[in-house]
């Protein structure tokens, strides 16, 4: 402003002298693999310079990102914030600084991989897979770099290590609950002969199914199990340590650290969660924690889908504006076709037809705000 105002500098250009390399990371509410599709939700557990992993690694606090002068973070987020469809997805800054280009890129990814916001989705995997990348290390940039790295880029998915952690937490609390009145009850699956195993079923991103089976061993640490994940290999599992944000597994002689968050109706005051949140490394995902009734819905919901088939129903991918309808009902499609546009963080995205069908209703007209998932369309077969 001062200088608009057409006063001098007061530093010249010679005084300015180069010292290092710096790199900044922009974080972003979205989800790179779906076409930097915008996300939204609860940030329900923050922490942007890594005191959870560290902590865990029974080292101060304060290393190697907390505090560390050459990393800055500069945030709009805090736990309870809602991330809505209203403004520009950038939520963050990351910037690192080193000697060197190598250096500052190596700091930065130290800071990413101790980045934690569990709730909302976010590019700080997508950002990590980048920044490692051996043109971008090289300094080889042109502005269709991304376009051609990212078919190459292998996304990370939940998997058993991930379903396990999230599992373990409730194992652990059940045993510790003062509510058990019966040796029948506990999680040790006490019995005359061997133990009966504990369950818990969760859904995972999808609208798939995973179930936990959890057969008690010892109690040494927090607790010794074998453990499967439906019908798949069967780990044995330590869990060493476990505190309301994270928790420290051991599956088959692996160490593994992941954050831990939790959100629903009424919850932590009564009940179970109705969502839980895993991730390290600068990734996250959501688990549903399934009743039997929800379980029951998302199982028929598969078997009357004929495999590899598309969904009927159009979803919308993200809470947004309506900006235009292109279709009606009796309408009839073809795959890919346009049916409508939905307008969120200043990014207009269309949604097309996943399959041949006819219209059976449009649930939305121009200018309605949807929810999440919401179903916008119904197809049906043509008749």
């Amino acid at each position: 402003v001062r200088i608009a105002a057409g006063e001098e500098l007061t530093v010249r250009q010679a005084a300015v002298g180069l010292n290092g390399h710096a790199v900044e990371a922009r974080v972003y509410a979205e989800i790179p693999e779906r076409n930097f599709l915008p996300s939204g939700g609860e940030v329900v557990l923050l922490d942007e310079r890594g005191a959870i992993f560290t902590a865990m690694d029974d080292r101060p606090s304060a290393t190697p990102a907390s505090a560390d002068p050459d990393i800055r973070i500069d945030s709009s987020l805090v736990e309870g914030l809602e991330i809505s469809s209203d403004y520009d997805p950038m939520i963050a800054k990351v910037i690192a600084w080193g000697q060197d280009r190598k250096a500052a890129l190596d700091k930065l990814d130290t800071a990413l991989a101790r980045y934690t916001v569990l709730g909302v989705d976010t590019n700080v995997e997508y950002l990590r897979l980048l920044i490692n990348d051996d043109d971008v290390r090289a300094g080889r940039l042109d502005t269709g770099l991304i376009e051609r790295k990212m078919p190459g880029f292998a996304f990370r998915h939940a998997g058993d290590a991930e379903v396990i952690a999230a599992a373990m937490q409730f194992w652990v609390l059940a045993e510790a609950s003062e509510s058990l009145r019966s040796p029948w009850n506990t999680t040790t699956g006490w019995r005359l002969g061997a133990p009966a195993p504990w369950r818990m079923t969760f859904g995972t991103p999808g609208g798939g199914t995973a179930t936990v089976t959890v057969t008690w061993q010892g109690n040494a640490d927090l607790g010794h199990a074998r453990v499967r994940v439906g019908d798949g290999p069967e780990y044995l599992v330590v869990v060493i340590g476990l505190a309301s944000e994270n928790v420290f597994l051991e599956i088959d002689g692996e160490e593994l650290r992941f954050a831990l968050g939790a959100s629903g109706e009424g919850y932590p005051r009564q009940g179970r969660p109705q969502s839980v949140y895993v991730g390290n490394d600068g990734w996250s995902c959501r688990l549903e924690v399934l009743t039997r009734e929800s379980r029951l819905a998302r199982v028929l919901a598969a078997i009357q889908r004929e495999e590899g088939a598309a969904d009927p129903e159009v979803r919308s991918p993200m809470p947004g504006t309506v900006v235009s309808v292109a279709v009606s009902n009796g309408d009839a499609v073809v795959t890919g076709q346009l049916l409508l546009s939905v307008e969120a963080m200043k990014m207009e995205h269309q949604l097309v037809a996943r399959r041949d069908g006819v219209v059976e209703r449009v649930g939305v007209r121009p200018g309605v705000q949807v929810a999440n998932r919401a179903v916008i369309v119904t197809l049906v077969d043509e008749v």
